[in-house]
């Protein structure tokens, strides 16, 4: 490939805005799938998530600890079409695992096939394809290296795997153990590198948050794959890469959350914000960070720059254990690049790990402090309390016909209702967090009934069809429903309905879920 010299304007620095205070919520040690939203579709009518190409969405939910012929936590994903009615989750259904990748050595205990769901229609064939994080994969001998896998869709769906998957071998580095290769996933199509979209133009990164780094345990990394004029890099990334600040530590897990937009430098390169939850900043320990790589666009990123609570102008200030960038979404809201960050283990007032949610836009030039939400902020339902880990996951809700305005959907997983950590997601409006609307299984019509360790919310993603959109809310934990259930709450105030497993095999049904967001 021809290197391109590329003149830019000098990136200024953030600018003091504003906000208010979110809290986004996280129960779990190991975090929660991040759900994932893409921008419009340009390469092919239709909705992001139509694997079998017939105009109707597709749900497919990940349950990465399902017994499989045996073999425990070895993962499945479910994937439900969609028919003529338009109604979300209401056609036929397949489970898929490991065994059905008739290339690869199948099913393995352990694996979490389905920790990691991402969507795109990567090809431009008017089919979605479906990538599947497995980070616990040993890849030959090498244990918990982790793979990511990539089913095509096509006329009969996602039955038929085609062979590819990505490892680190397939970015120039070596398979190490423990690298959780496929932790994290986002894939953006139609991104335009070079100014023309190309018909394979996508942008893949994967985060990689097991990675040592020279002599730094658990440092992390981000793998990306980034086309350009129809060809391609891929590309690995660590704290140590030239062009990226700081440098690697035990433990950062750089990586454990990635969000591709096109936040600042050139409007038509791609930028890729990777989450280090567990980075410390100074003496402080697990404050977390988010290192924005700035166009992405041959085998260096442009630029770098961290964003953290220790920056002036960002609300808050490093604390202990906040976790800043546990969980990201990238969305185009209007004509604006945003990035939600969430912060699951901030601490308000008195209550530790209450929760937090801090929005960045995009102003070409810099990403500037937006709104700061929490569950104390003035007009903000409810109230921070300890441990509900506001913030563990949060995605964007696109405009409807009913309602013209941009949503952020925030998982409260430990919030306390009828009784502890009875889980909860709240959906604020970004100009108007005053009218935001809280769901939990005490809500008419919710499937299931509040109970103790339920903790509603552990994943959340939003679908739309033709005739409707929803939010789709994970309970992988649900005292009632021991395999896991699926909430789709329709955002017209349509009837809620719960999707559950028809098979014993599943065990966290709605542990990961993916959608097609803005």
């Amino acid at each position: 490939m021809t290197s391109t010299t590329r003149m830019r304007a000098p990136r200024l620095g953030l600018i003091a805005t504003a906000a208010v205070a979110l809290v986004l919520a996280s129960a779990v040690a190991q975090p929660a799938p991040r759900a994932h939203a893409d921008v419009p579709d340009f390469c092919a009518a239709g909705v992001e998530t139509d694997f079998d190409g017939d105009g109707r969405p597709d749900l497919v939910v990940g349950d990465p600890t399902a017994t499989v012929d045996g073999q425990l936590n070895a993962g499945t994903i479910t994937v439900s079409y969609g028919t003529g009615a338009g109604t979300i989750g209401d056609g036929p259904a397949e489970t898929l695992s490991e065994d059905d990748l008739a290339s690869i050595d199948g099913s393995s205990a352990g694996d979490r096939f389905g920790f990691a769901l991402a969507s795109a229609d990567i090809d431009c064939d008017g089919y979605s394809d479906l990538l599947v994080g497995t980070p616990y994969e040993n890849v030959g001998a090498t244990a918990d290296a982790g793979a990511v896998h990539l089913f095509r869709g096509g006329v009969g769906g996602l039955g038929a795997f085609d062979g590819t998957w990505f490892r680190a071998s397939d970015f120039g580095m070596s398979t190490v153990a423990g690298d959780r290769f496929g932790h994290a996933l986002d894939v953006k199509e139609d991104v335009g590198q070079g100014g023309t979209p190309a018909p394979d133009a996508y942008a893949l990164a994967i985060g990689v948050p097991g990675r040592d780094v020279g002599g730094d345990a658990d440092a992390g990394a981000v793998a990306a794959r980034v086309p350009f004029d129809g060809g391609g890099v891929t590309i690995w990334y660590t704290s140590d890469s030239p062009t990226v600040p700081g440098a690697s530590e035990p433990g950062d897990q750089l990586g454990t959350s990635v969000a591709i937009g096109q936040f600042t430098g050139f409007a038509d390169v791609v930028d890729i914000a990777v989450g280090a939850p567990y980075e410390d900043i100074g003496s402080v320990s697990n404050a977390g960070d988010v290192t924005v790589l700035e166009d992405v666009y041959f085998d260096e990123p442009e630029d770098a720059f961290l964003l953290d609570q220790g920056r002036p102008d960002v609300p808050g200030s490093i604390e202990q254990g906040d976790r800043f960038g546990h969980s990201l979404d990238a969305a185009l809201v209007g004509s604006v690049w945003r990035l939600a960050v969430g912060i699951p283990r901030e601490d308000i007032g008195g209550d530790a790990d209450a929760g937090w949610a801090q929005v960045f836009n995009a102003s070409g030039t810099s990403l500037v402090p937006g709104i700061a939400l929490n569950q104390d902020t003035s007009g903000v339902d409810g109230a921070a309390e300890a441990g509900d880990l506001f913030g563990q996951v949060v995605a964007w809700v696109p405009p409807t016909t009913w309602d013209n305005r941009s949503r952020l959907a925030v998982a409260v997983p430990g919030e306390d209702g009828t009784a502890t950590n009875t889980g909860l997601v709240q959906v604020v409006p970004i100009f108007d967090a005053a009218d935001d609307t809280g769901y939990s299984q005490s809500s008419p019509g919710v499937p299931g009934a509040p109970q103790a360790g339920d903790k509603f919310g552990l994943a959340i993603s939003v679908i739309t069809a033709p005739g409707e959109q929803a939010l789709l809310v994970g309970s992988p934990t649900d005292v009632g429903y021991p395999d896991g259930l699926v909430a789709v709450i329709p955002s017209d105030g349509g009837a809620p309905r719960g999707l559950a497993p028809d098979d014993v095999g599943a065990s966290t049904f709605g542990a990961g879920l993916v959608g097609d967001g803005l």
